[in-house]
């Protein structure tokens, strides 16, 4: 089963993919063709995909990696980052990567090192859906069981960073 797909390029021909059966692959969508097909780096599904600029995509997987590739070369990633738990979402911002790792928590990462610069970790359940709002360093995070929504500050030296949680 497909678990993800993201459009990107200019014009948007380009169509990535990735899903239970670990393939992560391209496809131009004017054609039909694919472009490229790696079976052999991700060792368990692929649940995100999140493009970049410069020919750069960055994927996330059950096997608890964040892999930025180079589309011109996708045989093998040219950054990985550990994050523990299956990374299911993947948001980007202009200088960090926000992560959900299902679970580890959520993770802020730089966006050119690929290293982690900051957790929260005070879901009680898996880290499952994350966005950053706007350009104001705050993440809104929710977890799976607990439906729990979470506002906190990205980059607070505080112990959770907690700004308000609403949980039903």
């Amino acid at each position: 089963a497909v678990v993800s797909t993201q459009s990107t390029g200019v014009s948007g021909n380009t169509l990535y993919s990735g899903g239970d059966d670990c393939v992560f692959k391209a496809t131009d969508t004017r054609s039909g063709v694919s472009i490229f097909s790696n079976t052999k780096e991700h060792s368990m599904g692929v649940c995100c995909i999140s493009p970049e600029p410069d020919n750069h995509v960055l994927t996330g997987c059950y096997d608890e990696l964040v892999r930025r590739w180079d589309t011109r070369n996708p045989r093998t990633p040219i950054q990985t980052c550990p994050v523990g738990g299956g990374v299911w979402r993947l948001k980007q911002s202009r200088d960090h990567i926000l992560v959900a790792g299902m679970h580890s928590g959520f993770h802020v990462l730089h966006r050119e090192t690929l290293d982690i610069v900051r957790s929260y970790t005070e879901h009680g359940s898996l880290a499952y859906g994350a966005s950053w709002l706007g350009d104001t360093g705050l993440a809104a995070t929710c977890s799976f069981y607990d439906n729990l929504v979470t506002v906190w500050n990205a980059f607070s030296e505080g112990k959770d960073g907690s700004v308000q949680q609403e949980g039903s």
